[in-house]
């Protein structure tokens, strides 16, 4: 019985991180150095206004299960957060969040996949 909750556990375990992807766009395909991973990289719902921006790409980012128990979305915006410093964006503009995945379980749906994605820009002098 031990041996099968330490599987499931080491299951978990791996299946429990949040991943990124990113895809440049824009006209300039300039690559730009990387920040830290923690810059602190804004989250906009629409583009800025009165600010000269570049688009450097699009961040897709996603963390596992939330649903009942708990919300993953926040954790899949930090990873697009994360992922629009790597590429040494400024700011990224949330286009889609979603979930995947989405099983029924006792008592309602469990959620398995939150995703974000975004345009990842930089500001302009």
């Amino acid at each position: 019985m031990r041996k099968k909750y330490l599987f499931v556990f080491v299951v978990l375990m791996l299946n429990a991180c949040t991943t990124h992807r990113f895809i440049p766009t824009g006209i300039s395909q300039v690559t730009r150095p990387a920040k830290p991973a923690n810059c602190g990289a804004k989250v906009l719902l629409r583009s800025p206004e009165n600010i000269k921006f570049s688009e450097i790409g699009i961040c897709m980012a996603q963390a596992p299960g939330g649903g009942m128990i708990s919300d993953n979305t926040p954790d899949a915006i930090a990873e697009l957060q994360r992922c629009a410093c790597l590429q040494g964006g400024d700011a990224v503009i949330l286009s889609g969040m979603n979930e995947a995945g989405v099983i029924p379980s006792f008592g309602g749906y469990s959620q398995q996949v939150a995703k974000s994605q975004g345009v990842v820009i930089v500001f302009e002098p």
